[in-house]
């Protein structure tokens, strides 16, 4: 099991095109990191601590989930019953 405490560093290679190689160059420069190995441990981060929770992954699909229906039934498509949907089955 890994800790915050051990300073052992494994070294990961992986290819980019030549595309995904401007990009992080032009990002690396407008953020101002100083090596490809710190912005990717960067990128990480940033990815580990911003996703969204379980709870909050559910209430976005919810509420999507709810929006949806909302239209629909604007648009009048959405007339019958749970029953009557189900019977059509």
């Amino acid at each position: 099991m890994y800790s915050l405490s051990d300073n052992y560093m494994t070294t990961v290679f992986f290819k980019i095109n030549d595309v995904q190689q401007h990009e992080v160059e032009a990002m690396m420069e407008s953020e101002g990191y100083t090596s490809k190995a710190e912005f990717f441990r960067f990128l990480i981060k940033y990815y580990k601590y911003n996703q969204p929770t379980a709870k909050q992954r559910i209430e976005i699909a919810s509420n999507k989930i709810a929006e949806t229906l909302r239209k629909l039934k604007k648009a009048g498509k959405l007339n019958k019953s749970l029953d009557e949907q189900l019977a059509d089955i």
